[in-house]
């Protein structure tokens, strides 16, 4: 039997478990100085070969939209399931200026095509650039980007797919604990759906 609950849709519920992509946004403020944050409301918004956007939705009054307001800019870095501790630590309220990839001991390389760094000890990595911005509430504030560059691990290369899919062990966020923590979880065994099921994705 199902039960109706009280809507209080914050992403993050207790009553509902809702899985996350967990990723470390970086971006550069005015005078060049770098930012990195963790976001899980990272979603793919156009799969176009032409013209790919992402979405990214986040709280405005955080030093990640400040700074992509301010340059237009950004880059999504997926990390490993083995730097959950490095994604919790950038989520700490530091102040502004301050760069939380040298507390996570992570690493800054230059990114292909925009000013924000990329995230060495990470695997994948979208360099975007703003198309669009949306502003939902008085509180929220939601970028559509364009996806100008696309990096990974060469190791990962000339694996399969499903190589590519375990050995890259991706993480998945599902929300805090009532004691301020943070809840990942990773795979512990993949499932391949028969070739001849072939969902329509688009």
């Amino acid at each position: 039997m199902k039960k109706s609950i009280e809507v209080e849709f914050l992403w993050h519920l207790d009553q509902l478990v809702l899985p996350f992509p967990v990723t470390i946004i970086t971006t550069v403020d005015s005078g060049g100085k770098i930012n990195a944050a963790p976001y899980s409301l990272v979603i793919p918004f156009c799969a176009s070969k032409k013209s790919p956007q992402i979405m990214l939705s986040c709280n405005r009054s955080w030093h990640t939209p400040q700074n992509i307001e301010a340059t237009g800019e950004f880059v999504v870095n997926y990390p490993g399931a083995e730097l959950c501790e490095a994604v919790a630590e950038t989520g700490r309220f530091y102040p502004e200026g301050v760069n939380e990839m040298e507390y996570a001991k992570l690493t800054a390389i230059a990114s292909n095509k925009v000013m924000p760094p990329r995230i060495k000890e990470c695997r994948q990595h979208l360099e975007c650039r703003v198309a669009q911005t949306m502003n939902p509430s008085k509180t929220q504030i939601t970028f559509i980007a364009d996806i100008v560059d696309v990096s990974i691990d060469e190791k990962f290369l000339g694996m399969s797919r499903e190589e590519r899919i375990k050995e890259i062990n991706l993480p998945v966020y599902f929300g805090p604990t009532d004691d301020g923590g943070s809840v990942f979880g990773i795979a512990q065994e993949y499932r391949l759906c028969s070739p001849d099921i072939k969902p329509d994705l688009y």
